[in-house]
């Protein structure tokens, strides 16, 4: 049995990470996403084969806080072939270059729904990740699919408070 101490210790911990959400913030909003630009509702991008999709290309300072993408692919263990990478501040190489599951925390290249403070894959297929990002002068997230079928859908959005 946990002792109240223990518990008060723990709640008063919850209580400091929730205070700051009440508190005015110095820094700008912002959301990149993959929304239909018409209005309509085809908001999510198909990747070809050998193809890439560019997620993100956004100037700063900022600090992306949140990464969420879900996607409707077939083919077995797309989560294996598909590359993420991202550069900072234009950079000519990744500094993440790794396939899109393992980042996530499904390196085995299947779905299983787990929740952790910094990942989480809920169901739907919906992988989430709460790494702080911080950058300069520029972020830029690519998706390549390096299997043989198309992935029907990715969709994606990212969180960037920047400084104003």
């Amino acid at each position: 049995m946990m002792s109240t101490s223990v518990l008060a210790q723990s709640e008063g911990g919850q209580s400091a990470l929730l205070s700051g959400l009440i508190s005015p913030h110095t820094y700008v909003q912002k959301r990149a996403s993959s929304y239909d630009r018409t209005g309509g509702n085809d908001d999510f991008f198909k990747i070809a084969p050998g193809g890439t999709l560019t997620i993100l290309d956004e100037s700063g300072p900022a600090i992306i806080t949140h990464v969420w993408i879900a996607l409707g692919a077939s083919e077995r263990y797309h989560l294996k072939k598909l590359v993420l990478r991202m550069y900072w501040d234009d950079e000519t190489s990744a500094s993440v270059e790794t396939p899109l599951g393992d980042f996530f925390g499904l390196g085995l290249g299947d779905y299983f729904q787990f929740a952790s403070i910094p990942l989480a894959v809920a169901p739907d297929k919906a992988l989430n990740c709460f790494f702080p990002m911080p950058f300069r002068k520029r972020a830029r997230i690519t998706i390549t699919n390096e299997g043989k079928e198309d992935v029907d859908s990715f969709l994606f959005q990212h969180r960037l408070p920047s400084v104003e």
